[in-house]
């Protein structure tokens, strides 16, 4: 077996230094147009927020409101976040995704076009067409979605769809709400209209019962129905309101719009819309954090106690069903996002035959409030390696083990096993209590103070080591105090360690010694080691 030289400066790089320092011509409607400016069928949903409208100006006004009803568990109310846009096509392509849900909108025709208008037509200061904008409609501020059916058409020849469709199935807040459901009143002069829409509900291809409610004295409801028997209401009011709720969670929802004729033949188009839409959507959580190298066995991660990267960590649902699993990253954090909320367990698996947990390897997870981040489930493992016994191997750990001033001792926790983060040797010691004193003292130094090191080693394998030596260059401003060398449970064939003072060729260490010789080195041959073997070089400075 060849010599094993170690480097004590290179396992321990640290001097006493740095101890102390840290966008078209519209026929006869001129007259309609200057008395009904923005007549329209508007179709809103209102939901989880409260909208009140107040309108104190007008005779016989009202005060519209809408309280929000709650989600079911599990799921939070959540925004459809569409964005302006003119035409049917723009409409379409927005991919929505609500809190993990897709929404998307269709737009159909029974005479393919020849019922929507899908491009913005001004008229008198009005401006016609089917877009998303911002302005105010029954009563409710935008953004909304205006579907414009027929204009230029004298009148529109036959109905039209809007469809909306969710991925999953959703439930509201609160109810839907249709807008501004009227007709012709004195204000139309013969120009006949009736809005009728017809509102279906499906869970995939299941109908589910829709219940419409009038909120306002311009409609009629009969199931799921709502027709305009009075007057037209203003933009700005709330009287042709009604309310949609779906009995039950929803994948799709059809608003029909078509003429009503119970009062004449249509002669005037009209204007449908939604407002914007709020889902109760699933709620989510977040489940982590770290897989740690628990080098003192407590449990906790301290410092100085790095993460375990590439460990394996896997998610089970309250069954212990695996739906989920993860490796850790290079500082050992995991994590699982966008998780329903409910009870799960986490496991982590044991990172090799070299560790053993610490801590339970399965831990309880539970998510039980919306946008919860369950960022505590933490795993330890201490390692157990030795080394194999074809390599041996020697490890270094060196400390500041007492302190003192005018032989009184300076505060440190001498007395306890510390990890040093900037070094990985003294990762997975077995029985780290036994290497006791701090890698860095805290409290400054003053001349004529006097440190104490202790180099500890701990051989691995089941070889011996023979002729083990080591050197140690006493830190710059400082003196090494004289015959102050102390060697434990050295091996056969150890020389007691000696001091070499500053300049003294170093000789057979010159290989071994990291740097000249200018403050004075500390050198040993330990002799022959046994493995398993622990011991200590101990030596004290005098702070210059």
């Amino acid at each position: 077996m060849k010599p094993l030289f170690i480097q004590i400066n290179q396992l321990f790089n640290r001097n006493l230094e740095g101890a102390f320092q840290q966008p078209h011509k519209v026929n006869n409607r001129r007259l309609r147009n200057k008395l009904k400016p923005a007549q329209s069928l508007f179709l809103a949903s209102t939901l989880a927020v409260t909208h009140i409208a107040l309108f104190g100006s007008i005779p016989n006004q009202k005060v519209f409101a809408q309280t929000p009803t709650s989600c079911p568990t599990g799921t939070v109310p959540a925004t459809v976040n569409w964005q302006p846009a003119v035409g049917v096509e723009a409409i379409s392509a927005q991919n929505l995704n609500v809190a993990g849900v897709g929404v998307r909108f269709g737009f159909s025709e029974s005479i393919p076009g020849q019922v929507i208008e899908s491009n913005l037509v001004p008229f008198q200061n009005e401006v016609y067409g089917t877009r998303i904008d911002n302005d105010i409609y029954g009563g409710l501020p935008g953004p909304n979605l205006r579907f414009h059916i027929g204009i230029g058409k004298n009148p529109s020849p036959g109905s039209a769809t809007i469809t909306i469709t969710f991925d999953r199935p959703v439930s509201f807040p609160a109810p839907l709400t249709l807008l501004d459901v009227d007709r012709d009143g004195q204000r139309d002069l013969g120009f006949t209209f009736q809005d009728r829409v017809t509102v279906n509900a499906f869970n995939g291809d299941s109908p589910v019962a829709v219940t419409l409610n009038s909120l306002g004295n311009t409609t009629r409801v009969t199931g799921n129905i709502a027709v305009g028997i009075n007057e037209n209401s203003l933009p700005s009011r709330p009287d042709g309101n009604v309310a949609v709720t779906p009995a039950a969670p929803v994948t799709r929802i059809q608003i029909l719009y078509e003429p009503g004729k119970e009062f004449g033949e249509p002669r005037q188009d009209e204007t449908i819309g939604l407002a914007q839409i709020r889902i109760c959507a699933p709620a989510f959580g977040a489940i982590g954090d770290t897989v740690f190298n628990d080098r003192n066995a407590n449990r906790v991660q301290d410092g100085g106690e790095p993460g375990i990267p590439n460990a394996i960590v896997i998610l089970r649902n309250a069954n212990g069903q695996e739906i989920n699993r993860t490796t850790t990253n290079e500082n050992g954090i995991y994590g699982f996002t966008a998780i329903p909320l409910g009870n799960y367990t986490v496991e982590a698996v044991r990172p090799g035959e070299d560790f053993n947990p610490t801590t339970n390897t399965t831990l309880p997870a539970n998510l039980t409030q919306p946008n919860q981040s369950l960022l505590t489930i933490d795993f330890g493992f201490r390692s157990t390696r030795l080394g194999a016994s074809e390599t041996p191997n020697i490890r270094l750990i060196k400390r500041i083990t007492s302190a003192s001033r005018n032989g009184q001792p300076i505060a440190g926790n001498f007395n306890s096993f510390v990890p040093d983060p900037n070094n990985n040797n003294d990762d997975a010691l077995p029985q780290p209590e036994r290497f006791q004193g701090v890698p860095n003292l805290e409290t400054p130094l003053q001349s004529g103070d006097n440190v104490e090191y202790t180099i500890y080693f701990l051989t691995e394998g089941n070889e011996d080591i023979r002729n083990i030596r080591f050197c140690d260059l006493v830190p710059s401003n400082t003196t090494y105090a004289n015959n102050s060398v102390v060697v434990n449970n050295a091996g056969s064939g150890t020389d007691g360690g000696r001091f070499l003072s500053s300049l003294t060729p170093l000789q057979e260490y010159t290989n071994i010694c990291n740097g000249s010789n200018n403050n004075g080195a500390v050198v040993v041959n330990l002799g022959t080691l046994p493995g398993g073997r622990f011991g200590f070089v101990r030596f004290r400075t005098t702070i210059n």
